[in-house]
């Protein structure tokens, strides 16, 4: 089996995982925006916890995310290696100090690192590249199990409606 379908399984169960513990923590019906939000919540926890906090991009996730959730505990639980992997790394990278890039490829390094979650604090070009590529992977692998679920929930939500109305 190839390495990027690992990857989905693995997202694939980490996301499994922390949907099924954020709707354990929710006590009350949610309105649509707030499931959307915590969606997108399970979604970025999986996806940062697949990838276990090895990687600048999967750490600026992890603590973003200890800001969007106001239950902390359960976050923890889900994160609770790459957390502890985040707090044993340096936050932040020495400065290489050679940066000499024409204005045209300093613009678009900026924009890199606006994009990629903590390349902000990237100074070497080199590490900057492989984060975003490592980073690209995982949300391919992201995209491709949503428009799955999508894809299903839009034939079993179609065969439900066909059943009903027969």
């Amino acid at each position: 089996m190839n390495t990027y379908n690992m990857v989905k399984q693995r997202f694939i169960k980490k996301w499994i995982n922390t949907l099924h513990m954020l709707d354990s923590s929710i006590e009350h019906p949610l309105n649509v925006t707030e499931r959307k939000n915590a969606i997108r919540l399970s979604s970025d926890l999986a996806i940062a916890a697949t990838r276990s906090g090895s990687t600048v991009w999967s750490r600026a996730l992890i603590s973003r995310s200890g800001n969007k959730t106001t239950n902390k505990p359960m976050a923890r639980r889900i994160l609770k290696k790459a957390r502890n992997r985040m707090k044993n790394r340096c936050n932040t990278l020495r400065r290489n100090g050679n940066f000499t890039a024409k204005s045209g490829t300093r613009k678009r390094t900026d924009l890199l690192k606006s994009l990629v979650p903590g390349g902000e604090v990237i100074d070497d070009k080199d590490y900057l590249i492989r984060e975003t590529l490592d980073y690209i992977v995982y949300l391919r692998a992201q995209v491709d199990v949503m428009r799955t679920v999508a894809a299903i929930d839009l034939v079993t939500g179609n065969l439900t409606n066909d059943r009903r109305n027969k």
